[in-house]
């Protein structure tokens, strides 16, 4: 990184490497996205393409889930499909070879399947629904009845049949002697071997290496190059900066424009003086005092932290530090388990490099990128102290920090009086983050609070949890019952699929093999383009005790937060908070849920997101 100032140590820096990976258990959430790269083709796919075709780009900081072995196991998942194509495209080679009169005729018979397996039925009115199936169905059983019929027919007679079917003729001296239904039977059967059996092994892998209680790191690598941004990932996904190509400059915490997360801001004068509590009289001007007594946002922010983590500590933080009378002490049941803070720094992932001034009155050359690391051509991963300071002192720059404030999916234990266990501790796997970003310019306070929810994984990929608890026919009606409708396509689409991979494999290679020098060009995106979390989330809350935890976090992270500025600018600063107080209010008391029951007369809600919702319940 070049710096301005020289012999200055750098602001920002990378993540120390951990230990190599050990067999450590694996949260429940690694287990889930693990599960979801076999399950789901494209997750797979989307995994391996975000991390491993390009080395310099960043990556999006894991929450509550680690993200190696769930790369580990993509890159095995990815191996069983290629071996399960390259397997279904023999069969169709003997197939060609044995009764060249059948491939054409399965091939035309698997088509309407597939499109009828990729329709969303549910979403479509019934006069399309009878459109749609009448006009898949009726080439599906013309050509199904007529391999039917074919199996028990010769030779000569199959190919006839077939060729009719298919509008032409087939040429006879290319049949096999006798037996064609055998052939195709045989075809069928190892059709049906090859996927399901892939699918059964995907699932007696996951059985076996994704229950509870699983230990990691995952599948072993082969590749030096993998194995070495593995170690990075490991490393960088512990850190507090996110460089992001798109929109959300929260990726990772959830979707912005999602309906279950929430923005606010409140907008106060800092230069209106705020009455003494005992005379009433308006107090000095909180801008004319001495630095000292004037509204710091690094302070703000510090109060802040002090008052979110006396929601989680022991005991309410002192200013010496030590620890209040024990009447005052925190008791375990009532803190908030899985509350974490920290910082979040953000930025456009297109990164300009060019050598330019410092700024408009600043004529000093300034070339690279402050987030960017020239030796190691890599984006940075951490933020020191002085990074932040400097961020949150300089609002207006295109590097912003925020404060996070998590609150994870992680419940207590239920105890009796004794101590003994009632209940224990169970895992919803929602996540709340809130960032909190405070602005002083202007003689003016800007504060911005987004509320940011990631729901559950989908519950296709919890199937792991499920998994030891199954008889082996159990498992076998869950492949066929999983199965059955992509079997149709993939019977179909070998040679596309296995060329597709081999392609992806080499052009990941090549990128890795010519990617140069990043830092030498003018501009480069950096940017992470998606979170493994967010893909593979649920679109909504599962139940309706997780949508009322984030409600009540939410709740409760927002007056905290509130009431630790409120005190800090009236109380230390001087400042008239009146109109603050108003605003957070209608924040506050925004929303309105009903449950049964009636309403007479008018309902009115204010406040940016308000909204009243109505749900049905019992009313005796």
């Amino acid at each position: 990184m070049v710096t301005v100032a020289e012999g200055t140590a750098p602001a920002f820096g990378h993540v120390r490497p951990g230990p190599a990976p050990s067999a450590r258990p694996m949260q429940n959430t690694t287990r889930h996205l693990c599960a979801a790269v076999y399950l789901n083709r494209a997750v797979c796919a989307a995994v391996i393409a975000e991390y491993l075709h390009d080395a310099h780009r960043a990556v999006v900081p894991s929450f509550g889930f680690d993200l190696e072995p769930v790369i580990r196991h993509a890159l095995r998942a990815r191996r069983l499909r290629i071996i399960r194509d390259a397997l279904l495209l023999v069969v169709w080679t003997l197939l060609f070879v044995a009764a060249p009169w059948a491939a054409p005729a399965l091939g035309a018979a698997l088509v309407p399947a597939a499109v009828a397996a990729r329709i969303r039925w549910r979403t479509l009115t019934w006069p399309w629904r009878i459109v749609l199936a009448g006009a898949l169905a009726f080439p599906l059983l013309y050509l199904g009845g007529t391999l039917f019929v074919a199996l028990f027919a010769s030779a000569s007679e199959a190919a006839h049949l077939v060729g009719s079917a298919l509008g032409g003729e087939q040429d006879e001296t290319l049949l096999p002697a006798d037996h064609p239904g055998m052939v195709l039977m045989l075809a069928l059967l190892a059709f049906a071997a090859v996927y399901f059996g892939h699918l059964a092994l995907v699932y007696w892998t996951l059985s076996r290496e994704l229950a509870p209680g699983a230990h990691g790191p995952g599948p072993d690598v082969l590749s030096d190059r993998v194995k070495t941004l593995l170690e990075r990932i490991r490393a960088a996904q512990l850190g507090n900066v996110t460089l992001y190509s798109g929109d959300n400059p929260f990726l990772g915490a959830g979707s912005i424009r999602s309906d279950l997360s929430r923005m606010w801001s409140v907008v106060l004068e800092l230069d209106r003086a705020g009455a003494d509590p005992l005379t009433g009289e308006p107090g000095a001007d909180p801008l004319s005092m001495e630095a000292s007594g004037r509204p710091d946002p690094m302070t703000m922010h510090r109060r802040v932290q002090e008052s979110v983590r006396a929601m989680r500590d022991e005991w309410p933080p002192t200013p010496d530090g030590t620890p209040p009378e024990r009447g005052s002490w925190l008791p375990p049941n009532e803190r908030v388990s899985g509350l974490n803070t920290g910082w979040h720094v953000v930025a456009p992932g297109l990164c300009e490099q060019r050598e330019r001034p410092v700024g408009a009155s600043d004529p000093r050359p300034y070339s690279g990128h402050p987030l960017i690391d020239a030796t190691a051509r890599l984006p940075f991963s951490l933020a020191g102290d002085e990074a932040v300071d400097a961020l949150v002192r300089h609002p207006q720059g295109a590097v912003r920090c925020f404060q996070r404030i998590t609150v994870g999916a992680q419940s207590q234990p239920v105890l009796r009086r004794d101590g003994s266990p009632l209940a224990p501790a169970a895992d919803r796997d929602q996540t709340l983050t809130t960032f909190v970003y405070l602005a002083v310019e202007g003689r003016m306070l800007y504060g911005q609070f987004v509320a940011a929810v990631l729901p559950p994984v989908r519950p296709e990929f919890r199937v792991v949890d499920l998994l030891p608890a199954w008889s082996p026919p159990a498992v076998l009606w869950q492949v066929v019952r999983t199965g059955w409708r992509g079997s149709a396509e993939a019977v179909l689409l070998p040679l596309p699929r296995t060329v597709g991979s081999l392609w992806r494999l080499a052009v990941g290679a090549l990128r890795a093999a010519s990617g140069g020098d990043p830092t030498a060009r003018t501009v480069h995106d950096y940017g992470a383009r998606l979170s493994v979390r967010e893909l593979v989330a649920d679109t909504r809350m599962q139940d309706f005790l997780q949508l009322a935890d984030v409600d009540k976090y939410a709740r409760l992270i927002q007056r905290r937060v509130n009431e630790a500025l409120l005190d800090y600018l009236g109380s230390e600063c001087g400042v008239d908070v009146s109109a603050y107080r108003d605003q957070a209010g209608t924040i506050l008391n925004q929303g309105v849920i009903m449950t049964g029951g009636r309403v007479d007369g008018q309902i009115a809600v204010s406040g940016e997101g308000s909204r009243i919702r109505q749900t049905q319940g019992v009313n005796p």
